[in-house]
Formats: structure tokens, sequence, C-alpha cells
């Protein structure tokens, strides 16, 4: 959809980055975080200059920006902890840690159990 706009619209244009930001939280609460935060990123460089820094929507998409650069981060250093957390958001839990595998075998050996 935002490639569309892209050839319609110029690249300042305040409907090409309220459909970037549309994408980008999409994309983010999916869990494909580099794409979200890039889209992120380009929705609020497009709207600092349509809208301003002190609206209220980019307000929003700075604070948006700054968590997924936070998320993509710890995704880049521990993708089990990041997994971890997201799932314990996602079920509105407190995060619990479990053992991390030290192999795959291992891994997948406990990974189902059989009926006795």
């Amino acid at each position: 959809m935002v490639e569309g706009y892209m050839k319609l619209y110029h690249p300042n244009n305040a409907a090409l980055g309220m459909a970037a930001m549309r994408s980008g939280v999409t994309h983010w609460q999916a869990g494909e975080i580099e794409v979200g935060h890039g889209m992120v990123c380009r929705a609020y460089a497009i709207l600092m200059i349509t809208h301003g820094p002190m609206h209220p929507i980019t307000k929003d998409l700075e604070a948006m920006r700054m968590q997924t650069e936070m998320e993509l981060r710890m995704f880049k250093q521990n993708e089990y902890v990041y997994h971890s957390m997201r799932e314990a958001a996602l079920k509105n839990k407190p995060m619990t840690m479990m053992q991390e595998p030290k192999n795959m075998e291992e891994g997948n050996k406990n990974l189902f159990h059989r009926r006795k």
C-alpha cells in the first residue's frame, strides 16, 4: 500500500506519512520489528515536516520510534529473551524466564512429550 502512495504522492505528503505510520504499526504488532521500525522512522520524518514537532501524532510517533528501536536492539542482542518478553506482554502476564536450551537437540527433545 505504501509503495502505491510513494508513486502517487510527493515524498513529504501527509497521506504518505500516515500510511507509513499505519503500516509500521501493523508490522511492529505482527512481530516484524525491522520492517516496522523502518516504516515508523519514515513516517516520523514525513510528519515532522508536514505536522511539526508539537503535533500529538508526531509526539506519539516519536515514542513509537524509541520503543521499536529499543525492541529491535533487544531482538538483535538476544532473540530468545525478546520472544519471551513479547509472549508475556501479549498474554498480559509477568515475564518468567525459562532455561535456554544449550543446543538444538536438547531443546527439541523436550519439545514434545509422549503419552504414557
